[in-house]
């Protein structure tokens, strides 16, 4: 019998016995189903947390701030004085307990640069105070700015970060375009916005002009926006009366360096006193309790897929008591036993096919279903990602995973069938 022939008996040998067939298959539904859902769900939230961070930094951006070594604190705990760093902001430890948190200047710029696998570093000044923002002498709104700086990649909704030619360039959060009226994203492109700061030092006001550029996607936390490089400095010259101390320095790596690289410069940064952040480590932070849910959904679906396992070798067992004298027969017009095996053996993987298949495309129908309703309901506001994703891979690895179980399972069985002896099979009523 050549192997289309063998797939032809299995599925005929299956159908004489439909109830049982089908309630076999129903099993094998169920735990593939809840391994789609399970999969569908924690490929859509990891596919959204990507598009979240992406609004936040991009894989090669290092964050940079003054470590425990260089903030020099006393035994103590009380922090010394340094004429060289400033205290930028503070951190509240209890209830009107503070820890100062020291400036970064030229110095550090210039240690950061020199490190290996640093490409490039920029100050960034993110204690500036912008005042408020508005257009076309529209309502006021609170601003918070960061520098957008060269060869930003950070994933944007619509548009482009600013260029050296676009000195006034910015890049809106997604939930000012509301704000200011706009009916889509691409609307608040090339569109002036008016910024205003006030100088502590000497109590003056100045207006600066901004020229939109490209607005981030939408997100459940609201990120910075991004102003150009000259106009953030310009604007922080104004308001503090000098450039040459900074919160914090954002750096980066190659665009094609990798975890390890990027974890060895961390390491290099943390020796020379400093506190360091990568892009790493924020995908770490959000990964690691969504592998948890992940692998507590997976073990309810694996317990579903150890009963369905059960029936298919139950309902083999069963066909091969059934048919005791089929193959007999079989076997006494020439049929080999691995021929025999082989039967039950496409019978266990066809069960765990079309389990697996059906399983698949009843939770990809949901989908199609839910996204919509999750996205106007539960999830509504947190941007254009279905939150119930089916990618293609995934989905055919849980057929073929089916077909694996049918097989493990229909082995026993298989193996059964192929020792019967010929002439006590026949004799068998």
């Amino acid at each position: 019998m050549r192997l289309p022939d063998y797939i032809i008996t299995a599925q005929t040998n299956l159908l004489r016995t439909k109830l049982r067939t089908f309630l076999t298959i129903s099993a094998f539904v169920i735990g593939t189903f809840t391994l789609g859902m399970v999969t569908a769900f924690t490929q859509g939230l990891r596919t959204y947390v990507n598009t979240q961070l992406n609004a936040y930094g991009q894989s090669n951006e290092i964050i940079v701030k003054v470590g425990a070594t260089a903030q020099q604190i006393s035994a103590s705990g009380v922090p010394y004085y340094q004429p060289a760093r400033q205290i930028t902001q503070s951190t509240s430890v209890g209830l009107r307990d503070k820890t100062p948190l020291y400036s970064l200047n030229q110095n550090d710029l210039s240690t950061i640069r020199a490190t290996s696998g640093i490409v490039a570093a920029y100050p960034d000044y993110q204690s500036l105070k912008i005042d408020f923002v508005e257009a076309h002498n529209s309502t006021k709104y609170v601003f918070q700015a960061q520098s957008a700086f060269p060869g930003q990649t950070t994933t944007l909704d619509v548009g482009s970060f600013p260029t050296a030619n676009q000195a006034n360039g910015l890049v809106l959060p997604y939930s000012y375009v509301e704000a200011f009226g706009y009916q889509t994203a691409s609307q608040a492109l090339n569109q002036k916005l008016t910024m205003q700061i006030t100088s502590p030092i000497s109590g003056q006001v100045k207006s600066y002009t901004g020229l939109v550029t490209g607005v981030l996607p939408d997100t459940v936390h609201q990120p910075l926006a991004y102003l150009s490089t000259q106009l953030m400095t310009e604007m922080n010259q104004f308001q503090n009366g000098s450039n040459n101390t900074f919160s914090d320095i954002v750096a980066f790596s190659s665009l094609n360096s990798t975890p390890n690289s990027r974890s060895e410069i961390k390491s290099a940064l943390q020796a020379k006193g400093y506190q360091v952040q990568t892009y790493d480590n924020l995908i770490a932070n959000f990964s690691r309790p969504l592998n948890i849910v992940q692998a507590g959904l997976t073990g309810f679906a694996a317990i579903a897929l150890l009963a369905a396992t059960i029936g298919i070798v139950n309902t083999l067992l069963m066909s091969v008591l059934e048919r005791t004298q089929e193959i007999g027969l079989l076997k006494a017009l020439g049929m080999r036993r691995i021929g025999i095996t082989f039967i039950y053996l496409v019978e266990a993987a066809s069960i765990g096919f079309w389990g697996g298949l059906v399983g698949v495309v009843l939770s990809y129908v949901l989908g199609l279903i839910a996204n919509p309703i999750l996205g106007r309901t539960l999830f509504k506001g947190i941007g254009s990602a279905h939150i119930l994703t089916y990618p293609l891979p995934w989905m055919a690895a849980i057929v073929i995973g089916a077909i694996v179980i049918g097989l493990m399972a229909g082995t026993l069985p298989a193996i059964r069938a192929g020792r019967l002896d010929p002439i006590e099979a026949l004799r068998r009523e």
